[in-house]
């Protein structure tokens, strides 16, 4: 089984626990087994949660503008990122 790695931007959603089905945006990538991801709400920006790469379903869905952001060191808010996920949430499901 090949596992994906997800890149800044990109939308995953937890495969199990807790937190089953949420879906989050990368913020960080930390190496080739774990991310940083954050939702806006109850995961923000100030508290990403770690999550190791093969208990995530890596989605296509990109938001390029807060990928370029995160990557030039810009400030997002969570409210920019909850708009996001829910974008590409919808988009997803379509």
């Amino acid at each position: 089984m090949v596992i994906l790695k997800p890149e800044v931007g990109q939308l995953v959603c937890s495969k199990a626990g807790r937190d089953k089905d949420r879906p989050y945006l990368v913020v960080k990538t930390i190496d080739d087994f774990f991310v940083y991801v954050v939702d806006g709400d109850i995961r923000r920006l100030d508290r990403p949660k770690r999550k190791n790469v093969k208990h995530l379903h890596v989605t296509k869905k990109v938001a390029p503008e807060i990928a370029s952001r995160l990557n030039a060191g810009e400030a997002v808010t969570n409210a920019e990122i909850r708009q996001a996920i829910s974008r590409l949430w919808a988009e997803q499901e379509e």
